[in-house]
């Protein structure tokens, strides 16, 4: 039975492997993992099993955009074998139900497919003038708003930024 549960440390290897099957061994050299400084929001780092089986891995972290903390969505990685058959669209849309019930982040943005993150209410962020740190092509960096007004209230430019403590 497919089931949804927060990520625990002893999934850290299991997660590694489904993201270098998904990714590559050089997604770290990617420009949004320039703003991955801090750990995963635990509240939101996700895996969907099945049994003791990793399908899918979602995770989310807190980025600076302007003045506030928002969220950003990813990496979602899906078993390469299973994509297509829902698992993502499943674990993305939990991920964005929890962020909406924890209620803490106006906004998300994200780096990803820009024919799949519509079908959860993102936008193109190109209209909001993102100041992204290094190279993106522009129709992968989409927005959503978690809290209403959220995307009325950007006063673009903004710079998005690694939040630090």
């Amino acid at each position: 039975m497919v089931d949804i549960s927060l990520q625990t440390a002893a999934d850290e290897a299991a997660i590694e492997i489904l993201m270098d099957g998904a990714f590559g061994a050089a997604r770290h050299s990617r420009s949004v993992w320039t703003l991955r400084v801090l750990p995963p929001v635990a509240d939101l780092s996700l895996v969907l099993r099945d049994g003791g089986a990793i399908l899918a891995s979602l995770r989310f972290w807190e980025v600076q955009l302007g003045s506030q903390i928002v969220l950003l969505l990813g990496p979602l990685a899906v078993q390469p074998e299973l994509r297509g058959q829902g698992y993502g669209r499943k674990i993305v849309a939990d991920g964005l139900a929890r962020a909406r019930a924890i209620n803490k982040w106006p906004l998300v943005l994200v780096s990803g497919e820009p024919e799949y993150y519509p079908k959860f209410g993102f936008e193109p962020a190109l209209p909001y003038q993102l100041d992204w740190p290094g190279f993106i092509e522009p129709e992968r960096l989409q927005i959503l708003e978690l809290q209403a007004g959220a995307l009325a209230s950007l006063v673009p430019p903004l710079r998005v930024r690694a939040k630090v403590e």
